[in-house]
């Protein structure tokens, strides 16, 4: 599509009170990249007139834009024919221009209710939260981002992990702040955001980057935004990166959303591959179970944990699954092991697949003891390999390589040893695409089990 280039300095003002429009407005509205429309907001200096939490703005020239609420066609209206105060834009913007503003000022009348807001960056450093206040934390560290850069700032939290239990209990919620903070310095852009981050603490980094990159997007349009947001060369080249930000896309659409998991679900169906589309749908599953921002979704229910897993369409049960557990350990007050009894519960043929869930939440409770993880899969009883092997990929994804991984497969019992390799494999295998180095990775991690780890990884049968 031709854009015309934009004109610095121009003030936008969306009156409440617009005239009533046409159909052919109404289509062009609809057409209007709202992506764009963002960047657009912010370069012609809107967000100095009006309050819209989808910009960040606060200003108060213009009439708040959170409160008026108006929909796409009718801001459209008013930026060919203003009235009052508001500036002519009949020539100073292109069509193409004033439908993507449209799309993006009239997003908050048609979009669900989002949890998170843009960052806004302030002056509260690290050392003002000496009392260990997590919003405090989360704020400082998303400053550290956006003045000083991401490499720095993860640095920096990695660090203080081992040091601080308020940082190494809240990481992932920071990690998230973090994220936003990081698209804001990055103004919008996604993929420089994502390429200067790291997966420390969960790949909470990458999740906040993507939840705030649906902000201000409508309803209608977010299927084509979900797609656009990861087609990057700089993402898609690095297949790691790649997953991330697929899977962060069902984080962000449940948090966008307000936890409408099957509307989430929906726009993770129409991605273009079937990796898309189940990587979409674990961000959607783990978000269900285990909100970032301490939300309950209403697709839950304490008289069947197991539950939306028992219910959903069949192409939606592996992940679930693969997630459930997260969900059971709150409901029997993380004791591990009526969270085994539990799984045993699920239908027949998932029950495996609810103690590889179980594994990756012993790994979670463990920490880095090895110990105290393979003393949780012994809970699993007959399904301690399936526990193993989720442990064993839970490690490798939290580390970002297989050292660790390899190590606690090394003392696992000797007839569960090669399935917890082939879940190291797993994971090495999004981690490394160059075959050669792949190959050498399971190599060193998992010595004599390297054909278990090569086969997880898909280089062998």
């Amino acid at each position: 599509m031709k854009r015309a280039r934009l004109l610095p300095g121009l003030a936008l003002i969306v009156l409440a009170a617009l005239a009533p429009v046409s159909c052919s407005s109404d289509e062009q509205a609809a057409n209007g990249d709202p992506v764009a429309g963002k960047r657009l907001f912010a370069a012609q200096g809107c967000d100095g007139c009006h309050t819209f939490k989808a910009a960040g703005s606060k200003g108060t020239v213009g009439p708040d834009l959170d409160d008026a609420s108006p929909n796409p066609r009718r801001v459209l209206a008013q930026l060919r024919k203003p009235g009052g105060i508001m500036p002519s834009f009949a020539d100073k913007l292109s069509d193409d221009e004033k439908a993507d503003l449209a799309a993006f000022v009239g997003a908050g009348n048609a979009s669900g209710k989002a949890v998170a807001e843009p960052f806004a960056p302030d002056d509260k450093r690290l050392a003002d939260c000496r009392d260990g206040n997590t919003e405090c934390l989360e704020q400082a560290f998303g400053n550290l981002v956006f003045n000083d850069g991401p490499k720095p700032a993860l640095d920096r939290l990695q660090s203080m992990m081992t040091s601080d239990a308020a940082v190494a209990g809240d990481c992932h919620r920071i990690a998230h702040r973090m994220g936003s903070a990081a698209l804001a310095r990055f103004k919008d852009k996604v993929a420089p955001a994502f390429v200067a981050g790291s997966a420390v603490c969960a790949s909470g980094y990458y999740h906040g980057i993507v939840e705030r990159a649906f902000l201000g997007q409508p309803t209608a349009r977010l299927a084509v935004v979900a797609r656009q947001l990861c087609s990057d060369p700089q993402i898609t080249e690095q297949r790691f990166l790649f997953y991330q930000c697929i899977h962060g896309l069902g984080h962000g659409l449940m948090i966008y959303t307000g936890y409408d998991l099957p509307g989430s679900l929906k726009i993770c169906d129409d991605l273009r591959t079937g990796f898309d589309r189940v990587s979409c749908t674990g961000g959607v599953f783990m978000e269900n179970f285990n909100s970032s921002y301490g939300v309950t979704s209403k697709y839950l229910r304490k008289t069947d944990p197991i539950y939306p897993c028992n219910s959903v369409v069949e192409r939606h049960k592996l992940y679930c699954y693969l997630l459930v557990t997260a969900n059971l350990l709150r409901v029997t007050n993380y004791d591990q092991a009526k969270t085994a009894d539990l799984c045993r519960r699920s239908e027949k043929p998932w029950v495996k697949t609810c103690f590889e869930s179980f594994g990756r939440d012993v790994s979670g409770i463990a920490g880095k003891s090895a110990s105290k993880a393979l003393a949780g899969c012994r809970l699993a009883e007959a399904n301690e390999g399936d526990c193993l092997y989720g442990v064993a990929r839970e490690i490798v994804n939290a580390d970002a390589e297989g050292e660790r991984g390899g190590r606690l497969c090394a003392r696992a019992p000797a007839r569960h040893r090669a399935y917890c390799y082939e879940g190291v494999g797993s994971v090495l295998a999004a981690l490394e695409p160059i075959e050669q180095a792949l190959t050498a990775r399971c190599r060193k991690v998992s010595g004599r089990h390297a054909r278990s780890c090569l086969r997880g990884a898909g280089l062998v049968s």
